[in-house]
């Protein structure tokens, strides 16, 4: 990725509730997927919830008309 493409990132926060009520803030950067789709992207290499750790990713794009729903 060249340095260009870095200023060009848009960030969007989501926020993860818990069934405790504990709330983690995410930053997702602008992404473009290989399916073509643009969206937003985080990978959460690691999070401690209730003395256990977690990670995983978050994907959301943008849907089109002619996609499925």
């Amino acid at each position: 990725m060249n340095n260009e493409d870095n200023i060009n990132k848009k960030i969007v926060m989501v926020n993860l509730s818990m069934p405790d009520g504990k709330q983690y803030d995410i930053p997702l950067v602008s992404k473009t997927f290989s399916t073509g789709r643009e969206g937003f992207y985080a990978q959460i290499p690691s999070m401690v919830y209730n003395n256990e750790v977690y990670g995983g990713q978050i994907q959301v794009w943008k849907k089109g008309a002619n996609q499925n729903k």
